[in-house]
């Protein structure tokens, strides 16, 4: 619960780190001058054009986002608590002629609905407690415009600056805090609907995985929504969260497969496709349905190279962070809960794209394929495993299999000539099948082998799903039903 007390705390805390209004005050590292050369561009980057928009600037100090933001917006109301912070922002800002400057407490902030196109805040939520939080994000849902977007940026676990603190009152909360105020936030609107807010991504801030190989700077960024009527299945966020990847399905896949992975062959076989790429140290690779992370890390850890992970469930990212956080952090790997089908991807940035079964959610992957092709460099790589099915109409046991998990399974010819007519040079689509076979056959003994352990951990009833669940791969694999295909293409 917020109190008088702990606002107190705050205001003595940030009266004794700014009291000389500078970058390297409000970033509280010795780098500061540096890491916001390279990170407000990014931030920036993110958050889109704000041409002629309105925006509310939270927590906006001496402006290092309040310039960019007016020099395009409509006009910008920016606020903080420290009057020695905005008014050095009137200063430097006041020019402009389009800037609302605010001396107070955004939780009292008292502004009408729908009168924002942008909500942002750089490192607010933290000093606040939970109960602040959550009415702040019920404000700004309530602020912005139905479309309009909501962006904060946090630190989270640990602090990360380097400058020296005596009694710190940050909130240095997992992740997974923030999502949970903020998907259980709802407003009601004057016509009876209900907006809510909807993830367009939360990503690490790659500038401090580029500077400190530090994943532990998040943002999110939101769009309000009217809460949609319940309608067909679709494969989204709370689905695979929810159903497909909850934290116990995590660990059982984990205990088959390994940690950090939730694929076949685990890190044996990722070790092994990585091989295919050659790549060098620089190079940046785009892991797309990155899962918790195995691949990503194992990239960064034994090739030196850049990887930048996404994946639809927050569930596996966030448990990818939080093993980061535990382990000190140390690798150049970003991360992020995005759809892919949807994110606008930097284009030829990427020297190679790797993916490991996941694209079998994807319903249209042309588009997809499309979107992959122009993030990668001229001449760089396309390494895809994936389920794919036989050529043959499904059994009807299959077809559950397929419509339970909400799979699109294409033939691995068919696979190949959706590569090709996306763009890409296809260097080789193989049905690698009797691997599949193996590999599934391999899993499956040391799941029998190693049954008092798993039932220590997870239950009788658990086992025996895991178990049937891979005799019916098996069998369908062995009916020529199930296929897995490796994929190796290029851009011309």
């Amino acid at each position: 619960m917020g109190t008088p007390q702990e606002r107190e705390a705050q205001k003595s805390y940030w009266a004794e780190h700014s009291s000389n209004a500078t970058v390297e005050s409000m970033m509280l590292d010795s780098q500061a001058a540096d890491i916001d050369k390279l990170e407000r561009p990014e931030v920036l980057k993110l958050l889109g054009s704000v041409d002629g928009l309105d925006v509310v600037e939270l927590g906006a100090g001496i402006g290092r986002f309040t310039r960019p933001l007016a020099e395009e917006a409509r006009s910008v109301v920016a606020l903080d608590f420290m009057p020695n912070l905005i008014e050095q922002n009137r200063v430097d800002n006041g020019h402009l002629g389009n800037i609302d400057f605010r001396c107070g407490d955004a939780t009292e902030l008292d502004l009408p609905a729908g009168c924002a196109d942008l909500v942002f805040s750089n490192w607010l939520l933290m000093y606040l407690a939970d109960d602040e939080v959550a009415k702040l994000a019920h404000n700004m849902l309530t602020w912005v415009k139905v479309g309009g977007t909501v962006f904060f940026r946090e630190s989270c676990f640990r602090q990360s600056g380097d400058k020296a603190r005596g009694s710190n009152p940050t909130h240095y909360r997992n992740p997974r805090e923030y999502f949970k105020i903020f998907d259980e936030c709802e407003v009601v609107q004057p016509d009876g609907r209900v907006a809510v807010f909807d993830l367009v991504c939360c990503k690490s801030v790659d500038t401090y995985v580029r500077v400190k190989q530090n994943q532990n700077q998040v943002c999110w960024k939101w769009r309000k929504i009217i809460k949609p009527a319940p309608t067909a299945f679709r494969v989204d966020r709370h689905f695979l969260d929810g159903q497909r990847y909850t934290a116990g399905s995590i660990a059982r896949y984990e205990f088959v497969f390994g940690q950090g992975f939730i694929s076949p062959g685990g890190e044996r076989l990722t070790q092994e496709l990585a091989a295919r790429l050659g790549l060098n140290p620089d190079a940046h690779v785009l892991d797309v349905g990155c899962g918790v992370g195995g691949s990503a890390f194992h990239l960064a850890r034994t090739l030196g190279c850049y990887v930048y992970g996404m994946d639809l469930s927050a569930n596996m990212i966030l448990t990818a962070l939080e093993r980061a956080a535990a382990s000190g952090n140390g690798d150049k790997v970003s991360l992020e809960v995005s759809d892919a089908t949807r994110r606008a991807l930097p284009e030829a940035s990427f020297d190679a794209v790797f993916t490991r079964d996941s694209l079998l959610h994807i319903h249209d992957k042309p588009a997809l394929f499309s979107r992959l092709l122009r993030a990668l460099r001229p001449g760089g790589q396309l390494l895809v495993t994936d389920y794919c099915r036989g050529g043959g109409p499904p059994s009807p046991g299959f077809s559950a299999y397929i419509d339970d998990r909400g799979y699109d399974l294409v033939a691995v010819a068919e696979y190949a000539a959706l590569l090709s007519a996306a763009g890409f040079e296809v260097l080789s689509a193989r049905d690698e099948t009797p691997r599949f076979v193996a590999t599934l056959g391999a899993e499956l003994e040391r799941l029998r082998e190693r049954r008092d352990e798993f039932v220590a951990r997870f239950s009788e009833r658990e086992h025996a799903d895991m178990v049937a669940g891979w005799e019916a791969k098996l069998e369908r694999a062995h009916a020529g039903e199930h296929c897995w295909g490796v994929f190796h293409a290029r851009r011309p």
